[in-house]
């Protein structure tokens, strides 16, 4: 073999080896995807945690990360969607209800007074929880937001900020 051989040869097994690494370098280096929910919700009260342990894990986190669309403020009631899409319920005669369903996890609804329409709320932060003085209004008719609102594969979303002034 030829010197110019063998430096094609080297060069070859040379890239082969660094795409072996490079391969290494992506994904869940440190098996977070793997973690009980319950150890997961723990860093909710701790995000700088979070972040370093998911770069650390090469994991990608939108935690803190505003969510996109146009801003608003609309009245109307959140719910709990489990219910309100099951049997219609809602207003203060569910509203004890309604807040137990979303303290075990139910995602919420917003059923905007104007149009009726009903949006899956969201947070308007990832990975950060609605403000408890929205959480306490769970059920009472008539509230004003802020937040944004968007859609996304046909579902519409609003992402609360707060309570409007």
């Amino acid at each position: 073999m030829d010197q110019r051989s063998k430096k094609s040869v080297t060069a070859l097994f040379g890239a082969i080896f660094a795409l072996g690494l490079c391969a290494f370098q992506f994904g869940d280096r440190n098996e977070l995807n793997k973690r009980p929910y319950a150890e997961v919700e723990r860093l909710t009260s701790d995000l700088a945690k979070a972040r370093t342990l998911a770069k650390q894990g090469n994991i990608d986190l939108l935690v803190g990360q505003v969510e996109p669309g146009d801003a608003v403020r609309v009245r109307g009631e959140i719910t709990d969607a489990n219910c309100y899409l099951g049997s219609h319920v809602h207003a203060y005669d569910h509203a004890f209800c309604a807040k137990l369903c979303a303290a075990a996890g139910s995602p919420l609804v917003f059923i905007a007074d104007q149009d009726g329409k009903v949006y899956l709320i969201l947070n308007v932060k990832n990975g950060v929880k609605l403000p408890e003085n929205v959480l306490d209004r769970i059920g009472v008719p008539g509230i004003v937001v802020a937040g944004k609102l968007f859609e996304a594969s046909g579902i519409h979303a609003l992402a609360i900020q707060g309570l409007a002034p």
